[in-house]
């Protein structure tokens, strides 16, 4: 069959001058390609009216740091080798060409990913302190959330008195003002007559209210204020902002996450508190494995008393994936690229990694019905960068810009491509290789929203679909992050207007819910980590988003409403669903379970939600690692497994094992054994001075459990004695008062 080719133009530019040592990420190269800022994938921020690209650095100890002085450059966040940097727009040709910078990532936009859900975690238990030593709700643990939309006045962020406010501190991050210390860019509040005054830190959004709300608020609507509780309720909150309003933005990248991550952390080391911090956006593109700057930086951040939690993404439903094993006799793998729409305009980044010790090459083509209009050359590893186009069958255009590295900052070859298409031709994507694993993904942010796109085959016999599996994105791939995956703990809900809504065709209550992203990562660990609900929960919204009153395009979201009496305002708490929602949920079971252990590093804290995660009909008796984690978060026995944590556990005789918690104890102390046979033992409770203070046997073929009231007693170290005819357990216990 006769292939019409149409003739095509290549702009072919060069980075010249250049001696720079530093792997420079694909954004960065086309940046410098172009030179000009129009790029999509570029993120531009402004400070004090001046332009600057945020970025995460990693540098070798030979660096001068002096040179960030010299050249503009204002530090962030420093931990090891990395460090986030905002770089003058002017400087960044003569920055990449310093040396002893290892790598540079430049800033790629992120996109956020957007009752019963207590009951079914069981944190309504938790709350009540059934069978617990305590009651717990986040009291003294600090919740952070990375955000945008939030309502400074909220009632829901006040205690659950209503009369004081809970919000810490504050970091606009896209606002002028006083940045934090440490920092150069931004707006710190702290005052909380400032932060009321200020209202919102950006009206007409709601995310990061109703985020907030569901990881710490308080539900306070009145007299009765149990209903929209959210689940660390008195936890101390500290929100950073990532987003100015939809007219003057530009972007949001990781290094600044970094740095709100970072910010949350200080402020609790200062208050001598454990912290969570959330996030829940994300961005499909990066190499998915945990090697990208910011997964390694942030897990140097992250440690004892540090945990990080985000959403795994809401991309379970697109095919925006392609995965290939090459050998000699399977060389070339086809797939067309269908692209979204976005504002009418037709646009996608795709991102292909190979195994670091093999090599593969990429060619576009246009194709009209089936024919070919226009193909590019093939591309292979080389350091290239290319901007040029495509002509169509009816002389319109396929534009794109391509960035070739045989080896990227990970050691592993990467092809990164800018596209922008004003044809109907179909975009069909060629791979070649001879041998290993080639990964690709199609992603895109736009003003704040992440788009996709899928690969697929077009009915073609030799193209293939892509799939939805490996589809977290980078962020949710960081080893010593918590992911979350989505599951419906209901789907139907009565609104404000008196309408019955639902999504029952949609999913099913206890099933994971279809958008929920799929694992495992790219170098083959199990993610998500745990699910939690995400659909139709209730929460806070910005009072200042005029779109959840009535007459607003969300107002059938909309389930209840409170006018403050201390400003007559009208607040409104309504319906959202998304992996943007089930990972605050699990902030707040973090922030109970660090408010029994503030010590919990994020490895003990995955080991436990992994004992005690509920397994179901709907999770099977052995989840699907890639969709569920563990399986459904169970916040009733995290807690339980946390508190003895704290205990003082030993062996009373052989096969005799003994379990003393919580340590300190401030009224309630509880004695588990594990035996396979009764004992009758005498427990014993005295001072250091011998003197016995309580004395009691205990029974174990009845009770496997014994708890202890101390109530009473003074603040001081005790001793507890168990006592078999065989053997003596001791064990020192504190005993400090609430």
């Amino acid at each position: 069959m006769k292939k019409y080719i149409l003739s095509y133009c290549i702009i072919l530019l060069t980075i010249s001058g250049f001696a720079q040592e530093a792997h420079l990420s694909a954004n960065l190269r086309q940046y410098l390609l172009k030179n000009q800022i129009a790029s999509s994938n570029i993120v531009l921020n402004k400070h004090n009216g001046q332009d600057y690209f945020g970025a995460i650095i990693e540098i070798t100890p030979n660096f001068d740091e002096s040179l960030f002085t010299k050249y503009g450059v204002s530090v962030g966040t420093n931990i090891g080798n990395f460090r986030t940097v905002q770089i003058p727009v002017s400087q960044i040709r003569n920055f990449v060409q310093l040396k002893n910078i290892k790598a540079i990532q430049l800033d790629e936009p992120i996109g956020f990913t957007m009752d019963a859900a207590r009951r079914v975690t069981r944190v309504d238990s938790v709350h009540l302190g059934i069978n617990l030593p305590a009651t717990y709700s986040g009291k003294n643990v600090v919740v952070g959330i990375i955000d945008a939309g939030f309502d400074y006045t909220h009632p829901t962020f006040y205690d659950t008195t209503g009369t004081r406010l809970r919000i810490k501190k504050i970091w606009e991050q896209k606002n002028d003002g006083t940045p934090p210390k440490g920092y150069t860019y931004g707006n710190e509040i702290t005052d909380t007559t400032q932060m009321l005054n200020e209202g919102a830190e950006i009206n007409s959004f709601s995310h990061g209210t109703h985020v907030g709300g569901i990881a710490g608020g308080s539900g306070y609507i009145g007299p009765n204020n149990k209903k929209y509780r959210g689940i660390a309720y008195e936890s101390d909150l500290v929100f950073v902002g990532i987003r100015p309003e939809k007219s003057e933005w530009k972007g949001m990248g990781m290094s600044s996450i970094l740095d709100g991550i970072n910010y949350i952390f200080n402020y609790a080391k200062e208050q001598n508190k454990p912290a969570v911090v959330n996030l829940s956006w994300g961005c499909s593109i990066g190499p998915n494995d945990g090697s990208s700057l910011f997964s390694k930086a942030c897990d140097l951040l992250t440690g004892e008393g540090r945990i990080f939690v985000l959403s795994a993404g809401n991309n379970g439903e697109e095919n925006l994936h392609l995965q290939k094993d090459f050998s000699t006799v399977d060389t070339v793998i086809n797939s067309f690229i269908d692209f979204p729409t976005i504002n009418g305009e037709k646009r996608t980044w795709l991102d292909i990694w190979g195994d670091s010790s093999n090599q593969f090459c990429l060619e576009l083509n246009l194709m009209k019905d089936t024919l070919v209009s226009s193909k590019t050359e093939v591309f292979c590893l080389t350091q290239l960068n290319q901007s040029s186009y495509l002509i169509g069958s009816a002389g319109d255009t396929c534009f794109y810009t391509i960035s070739t590295t045989e080896a990227d900052h990970n050691g592993r070859p990467h092809i990164f491509v800018d596209l922008y298409s004003k044809t109907n031709d179909k975009l069909l994507m060629k791979l070649l290789s001879s041998k290993g694993r080639v990964n690709a993904w199609l992603g895109f942010v736009h003003e704040y929203v992440g788009y996709e796109g899928n690969f697929v085959s077009n009915g073609f016999k030799w193209a293939v679909n892509g799939d939805n599996s490996y589809t977290l994105g980078e962020m949710a791939c960081t080893k010593n992050a918590l992911t979350v995956a989505a599951y419906a703990s209901k789907v139907s809900w009565r609104n404000l207007a008196g309408s019955n809504m639902s999504y029952s065709g949609y999913t099913q209550t206890g099933r994971i819910v279809p958008f929920s992203s799929h694992g495992p990562t790219a170098d083959g660990r199990n993610k998500p980590d745990i699910a939690a609900p995400g659909m139709t929960l209730a929460s806070a919204v910005n009072s200042f988003d005029v779109s959840y009153a009535p007459g607003g395009g969300n107002y059938d979201q909309s389930v209840a409403k409170y006018t403050s009496p201390k400003n007559n305002r009208d607040y409104y708490y309504a319906e959202a669903s998304g992996t943007s929602m089930s990972s605050p949920m699990m902030s707040g079971i973090v922030a109970l379970m660090l408010q029994v252990n503030p010590k919990l590093d994020p490895g003990r804290l995955k080991q436990i939600l992994a004992e005690t995660a509920i397994i179901d009909n709907f999770t099977t008796p052995t989840p699907d690692p890639t969709r569920w984690g563990f399986g459904k978060v169970n916040a009733y026995a995290a807690i339980k497994k946390t508190i003895q944590t704290l205990g003082l556990s030993g062996e009373l005789q052989e096969g005799v094992l003994l379990n003393i918690y919580p340590n300190p104890t401030n009224g309630k102390l509880h004695i588990d054994i594990e035996s396979n046979q009764s004992k009758t033992l005498e427990v014993v409770l005295m001072d250091l001075n011998g003197k016995k203070l309580m004395e009691q046997n205990w029974n174990t073929g009845n009770e496997s459990s014994l708890v202890l009231d101390l109530e009473g007693l003074q603040e001081a170290i005790y001793l507890v004695q168990i006592k078999s005819d065989t053997g003596i357990f001791s064990r020192r216990i504190i005993v400090s008062t609430p």
